[in-house]
């Protein structure tokens, strides 16, 4: 996408008398050229502005766009490009997720598909599936490192990972007790269990009586179906606060948790 159009060369230098001979008409003939290039190259141009812009791929042209016409040809034929341009089609619709499916079953065909891997990434950072949209878009420039278009997803997978992380810049001593609570919740919100409770044991290392850190370490382990570990922590954070409401709430539900017979 990124390769620049190379102009031709120009024709050798004329003989000084012949030029001179035919300096106004060879003048003529030049600009004209020049004039059709120019009109040649700036459609050429405009394509690749604008796909750089866009953030996933183009439909295949002469492609329709209307979701239900695309249905009934992926319906019809199943073909790679019908259920490349559905799934960009659902995308661009705000239905990320009726996406997935057709373009796994696109990569699981055709595995070396750099469109399927790209448009994967694009779905699930929309999805904030971060982690898989960044996988995915290495694939793609693993296909092609020159592919342009999957290196900016992929920077922009990973700068949104960032920020719903709420990574920051600055020295790690700005960072405080209450800089880690926070970065624990962000984890848990995420679904990353075991970093939440790493940045909760980081807030009791410069607050070790936050009995809140310790009643979210319980509850990641809530999270992690280990409600007998959860109870210790509750209990812990109950005996460090006795009016901290929501360590009793949670023991409660520890506790019935507990009881509950496994399968």
């Amino acid at each position: 996408m990124s390769d620049m159009i190379e102009p031709e060369e120009s024709a050798p230098e004329q003989d000084v008398s012949a030029a001179a001979r035919s300096g106004g008409l060879a003048q003529k003939t030049r600009a004209a050229i020049l004039m059709a290039a120019g009109l040649l190259v700036l459609p050429v141009l405009y394509f690749m502005v604008s796909r750089v812009a866009t953030v996933h791929s183009a439909p295949q042209q002469g492609a329709p766009t209307d979701i239900a016409t695309l249905e009934a040809r992926v319906q019809a034929s199943h073909t790679i490009d019908d259920r490349i341009n559905l799934s960009l089609a659902y995308i661009n619709s705000g239905a990320s997720a009726r996406a997935m499916p057709l373009l796994l079953s696109v990569v699981a065909e055709d595995h070396n598909n750099i469109l399927g891997w790209n448009d994967l990434c694009v779905a699930n950072t929309v999805l904030k599936q971060y982690d898989s949209a960044i996988e995915e878009c290495k694939t793609a420039v693993g296909i092609d490192p020159t592919y342009t278009l999957a290196r900016n997803n992929l920077k922009w997978a990973r700068d949104e990972k960032n920020k719903s992380l709420g990574i920051v810049s600055g020295a790690p001593g700005a960072r405080d007790a209450s800089f880690y609570l926070d970065d624990g919740l962000k984890h848990l919100k995420l679904g990353f269990y075991d970093q939440a409770i790493a940045s909760w044991q980081h807030t009791l290392e410069l607050d070790p009586g936050s009995a809140l850190a310790v009643n979210n370490i319980g509850t990641a382990y809530m999270m992690k179906k280990q409600p007998g570990e959860a109870i210790v922590y509750f209990n812990k954070a109950i005996a460090m606060d006795p009016t901290l409401q929501l360590a009793k709430n949670n023991l409660a539900w520890a506790v019935s948790e507990e009881k509950k017979p496994t399968h």
